[in-house]
């Protein structure tokens, strides 16, 4: 009885492997893709009192500046078509109108995404916000992930600053009837030394937090978006689970899920190639044999200075 029972087990796992739903999702940085900073894809400075009286005249025009953020959408779009994504995590998009017209040149080039959400940003400097367009029906939306935590301002421990995370999201997308909990992130530059990466940590563990509490549910879980750290970096680490007693993430950047390796890279932060945008899995997800990843290049710097990562796995 025990070995029939066995045998039937096999044949429904691999059964169900064989005709697992197969999902592509992506993750990329569109560069100031928002309406407020817009003019920095046009090679234009971040502060525009640093730019020409004719520059400035013409971007302090709402339709000028309408009009730039509609070319730059469109280029965009063209990118995001070309990495073919069933689900496609945003960083570095502005406002849930200015999401709107990227959206909106997507179906002028018949790219479709019925479902999309834009987080609440705390970032006023940047005036950035992360975002997620999906062909899954999406609910249960955190527009924020809250909280805040310490970190050391001095490497002596002699003065400390508390942090949030600024711009964050979680959406629930179902998949096939399967609810797959997808966060999208962006942490603190890389710029600004030793506080910049205490921050980051401390970001980290902010997103840490929610993440477990889903993973304890067993819920599963897809982290995205651009983690301004490399792979084996504190901060990533922390968010997968290294230092905690909860579940590890997967990480898809790992040589053994590529097939391709021309591309590895996300970022050229001063000179150096870095993988710093990243997408996570929660062990529910796939099977390790059925994960797989590619970067491909960008190459248009009216598009982004990112990379995009594409997963394409099966989902258990």
């Amino acid at each position: 009885m025990k070995q029939i029972q066995l045998f039937f087990l096999l044949f429904f796992t691999a059964f169900s492997s064989l005709f697992a739903q197969e999902v592509t999702i992506a993750t990329f940085n569109a560069e100031f893709l928002n309406k407020k900073k817009v003019q920095l894809k046009f090679g234009l400075p971040y502060d525009m009192k640093y730019a020409s009286k004719k520059e400035q005249k013409f971007w302090d025009k709402e339709e000028n500046r309408s009009e730039k953020l509609q070319e730059a959408s469109a280029n965009v779009a063209e990118m995001i078509k070309k990495i073919n994504a069933d689900i496609i995590t945003l960083t570095e998009v502005g406002t849930r109108e200015d999401l709107e017209v990227l959206v909106d040149e997507l179906k002028k080039i018949e790219v479709t995404y019925d479902y999309w959400e834009v987080c609440d940003s705390k970032d006023t400097f940047t005036g950035q916000h992360v975002a997620v367009l999906s062909k899954y029906p999406l609910k249960d939306t955190w527009y924020e992930i809250e909280g805040t935590s310490i970190y050391l301002e001095e490497l002596d421990g002699d003065a400390e600053g508390q942090t949030g995370i600024s711009k964050g999201m979680k959406v629930t997308a179902t998949i096939e009837g399967k609810e797959v909990d997808i966060f999208v992130l962006h942490f603190k530059s890389e710029r600004g030394g030793f506080e910049s990466d205490a921050k980051r940590i401390a970001q980290a563990s902010i997103a840490r937090r929610a993440i477990i509490k889903q993973l304890n549910l067993g819920r599963r879980v897809i982290v995205t978006g651009d983690l301004n750290a490399e792979k084996k970096s504190p901060s990533v680490y922390r968010v997968r689970g290294f230092d905690d007693i909860y579940e590890e993430l997967i990480q898809t950047g790992r040589s053994e899920y590529f097939k391709d390796f021309d591309v590895r890279w996300t970022y050229n932060y001063k000179g150096e190639p870095e993988q710093i945008d990243h997408i996570l899995f929660s062990s529910n997800i796939a099977n390790e044999k059925d994960i797989h990843t590619k970067i491909i290049k960008t190459d248009n710097e009216l598009v982004s200075d990112h990379n995009p990562v594409i997963v394409n796995f099966k989902l258990k």
